[in-house]
């Protein structure tokens, strides 16, 4: 009898155990069957930029053909493009804005107010530029005497001219190419200067150099 009533105990237990393990199994087999979440997406990585051994290298643009008097060698050849042109620069009126130009590729007389040189007003009345510009000794100066006092002694536009005393100009290379001429370094010598019928009159004689490339 009590062998009986151990075995019917070991038929249940194991029948408790078995179905365990079936509902373990079932869970078991309905975690595998569900989907998987989405893997969670990597950050996308910048290369750094980099330049192609292939591209044809980046030319830094040139700077524009300005020249200053400290970019031109004085002891270089300067040929001379005029000398002896006298001019006669004749101002409408004897009051401000109504001066007359004066273009130096020429040279000639322009009037207006767009020029290399501007005269305005009257006794002496005044030299107007937005050129560099310098007092030399006379005709007989140098381009390199003009270059150099430029340098060190440059005078400011306007200046009051004054009969017997010359200046030098020095052309913008930009302005000259544009126009198909060169470069020039221009004496400017004040023969007169007179006043007639509220005009101011102001005779120049004038001599240039080409200034070399």
């Amino acid at each position: 009898m009590l062998a009986l009533v151990v075995g019917l105990a070991g038929v249940v237990i194991a029948a408790i155990a078995l179905g365990r393990s079936d509902k373990a199994t079932t869970l078991a087999t309905s975690a595998n069957e569900r989907p998987l979440p989405p893997a969670a997406a990597e950050p996308t990585v910048v290369p750094d930029p980099t330049t192609d051994p292939a591209d044809p290298p980046t030319e830094t643009p040139e700077p524009g053909a300005t020249t200053s008097p400290g970019d031109i060698s004085p002891t270089a050849e300067f040929a001379i493009a005029y000398q002896d042109q006298h001019l006669r620069v004749q101002t409408e009126r004897c009051q401000p804005q109504y001066g007359a130009a004066v273009d130096f590729d020429e040279p000639r007389v322009i009037g207006g107010d767009a020029g290399d040189m501007v005269y305005d007003q009257c006794n002496p009345g005044a030299i107007k530029t937005g050129l560099p510009l310098a007092e030399v000794s006379g005709q007989s100066a140098t381009p390199a005497d003009c270059l150099e006092n430029i340098r060190t002694t440059p005078a400011q536009s306007p200046v009051a001219p004054a009969e017997g005393l010359t200046f030098c100009f020095l052309t913008s290379r930009n302005d000259a190419a544009a126009r198909g001429t060169t470069q020039k370094l221009v004496f400017v010598t004040v023969d007169s200067i007179t006043e007639k019928n509220d005009h101011g009159i102001l005779n120049i004689t004038l001599k240039a150099w080409n200034v070399p490339e």
